[in-house]
């Protein structure tokens, strides 16, 4: 009926098949390692001012006082503000945000050191006597969607 070589053809040739199917099933994933974050920024007493807002994407950043991944100064409208971050790559990060509420390109302390301005950090992480931790700070992105809010105080 069929020849042996034409069985082993069809046979080579299923076994490439799905082999190319596997490999391109793996190479799409690895092509949508990305995805959109939305952050919601709410607590502004007015819209006053600007907020300052930074993502870091390691603890080495976050821990810097002097730099940055991605900052930002942005407008208050209707007493919060939304950032979008479209094509961000899947993995940790930690943001920081404050309302600079006189425009002085600063946060405003009093004689203690304590801030006068609000401010605020990723999963709503409290800070005492300085920053949050990057521990209590980070979040892991790895959804094509993803929305977190920050509420200042």
């Amino acid at each position: 009926m069929f020849s042996s070589l034409f069985i082993r053809t069809v046979l080579l040739t299923s076994i490439v098949i799905t082999v190319t199917a596997i490999n391109l099933a793996q190479t799409s994933e690895a092509i949508t390692q990305f995805g959109k974050l939305e952050i919601l920024i709410s607590g502004f007493n007015n819209n006053e001012g600007e907020c300052w807002f930074a993502i870091d994407n390691s603890e080495d950043v976050y821990e810097r006082e002097d730099t940055v991944w991605i900052g930002k100064i942005l407008p208050i409208k209707n007493n919060q503000v939304i950032v979008v971050i479209d094509s961000l790559d899947y993995g940790e990060y930690a943001v920081r945000v404050f309302h600079d509420e006189n425009s002085n390109g600063k946060i405003d302390t009093n004689f203690l050191g304590i801030p006068d301005e609000d401010y605020g950090y990723s999963n709503d992480a409290s800070a005492w006597f300085g920053p949050p931790s990057w521990e209590k700070a980070k979040f892991i992105f790895n959804q094509p969607k993803m929305t977190i809010n920050i509420h200042i105080d």
